[in-house]
């Protein structure tokens, strides 16, 4: 896929160096990283050169947190194979506190993520919501604040779930597929391909751009 060449609507970095700051990349990727790359330039180099997850962390460092768990929602909705009920219901609360973030919801996340024994790719987009802000401790303890690092290493660690779940020979496809979805989210829109089923909630079929009065 070609990555476009003009900054990305919801990416304020102006360079791929700050962002990477806060980064585990691999040294292959850090080798491209040059002073005055733009985060498209460089996100452009880790796909051409399919270095998937460093593509994916960066990209899920380089989002606002909502549009980056609601990347991992679009990718986990569309790319899971066989989704358990749990599956499903990790996804919904977590699409569901992208559209409308309340603490009740966030720690509903962390609730679902648990029942699924914090395994897969769904209950990592539901961690990464909790991860989002607030705090980790048990409602009435005394606050203990996230890593700011913790929400995009959970969406990362989602998207990447989520694309190595199927069949390996269509992984470099769903790697694609994945990275589109971002960039389609990092311009302002909803992430959807052609011909996708979009996610529904409470029977609203979730079709127009999730983020754009924020």
């Amino acid at each position: 896929m070609k990555i476009q060449a003009e900054p990305f609507r919801k990416i304020g970095a102006a360079s791929a160096a700050e962002i990477a700051a806060r980064i585990d990349l691999s040294a292959e990727a850090r080798a491209f990283l040059l002073p005055t790359l733009s985060p498209q330039g460089f996100l452009a180099l880790l796909v051409e050169a399919q270095m998937m997850g460093d593509a994916i962390r960066f990209l899920a460092f380089a989002l606002p947190a909502r549009e980056a768990i609601w990347w991992a929602c679009a990718v986990a909705h569309t790319t899971l194979p066989e989704q358990t009920e749990l599956d499903r219901a990790c996804i919904e609360h977590s699409a569901s506190w992208v559209y409308g973030a309340s603490e009740q919801m966030r720690r509903a996340c962390f609730v679902r993520a648990e029942q699924a024994k914090f395994e897969g790719a769904a209950a990592y987009a539901a961690l990464a919501v909790f991860w989002s802000g607030g705090s980790l401790a048990p409602e009435g303890m005394p606050d203990v604040v996230a890593d700011p690092k913790l929400c995009p290493i959970g969406v990362g660690a989602s998207v990447l779930l989520s694309i190595t779940s199927g069949d390996p020979l269509g992984l470099a496809l769903r790697f694609e597929q994945a990275m589109e979805r971002g960039v389609i989210i990092a311009n302002g829109g909803n992430g959807w391909l052609k011909d996708d089923r979009p996610l529904k909630l409470t029977n609203q079929a979730f079709v127009a751009p999730v983020i754009e009065a924020h």
